[in-house]
């Protein structure tokens, strides 16, 4: 079954060029529609919505924090993809 995942664009952007980059099989399965200049819905099968969120599990480790333990610029983004791919 597909699923909905609304997105802003610098997340779509994270996404596409950083996350998926080494995952084409994902990347090409994934429907996308641009509902205005800051709003992305993203639309996939459950299992790859499954495999996004582990993806940024696994990343989430490597310097995503700063020295206070609080989350990057990209620690943020991925802890929103493992919130909003979860299902």
């Amino acid at each position: 079954m597909k699923i909905k995942v609304n997105i802003t664009q610098e997340e779509y952007d994270y996404l596409i060029n950083n996350l998926l980059n080494n995952h084409k099989e994902i990347l090409i399965k994934l429907e996308v529609e641009n509902n205005d200049e800051d709003n992305i819905s993203v639309y996939l099968e459950e299992d790859l919505a499954d495999n996004i969120r582990e993806l940024a599990e696994d990343e989430i480790g490597m310097n995503c924090f700063d020295e206070n333990y609080n989350p990057t610029k990209e620690g943020w983004i991925l802890e929103h993809f493992i919130d909003k791919f979860y299902r």
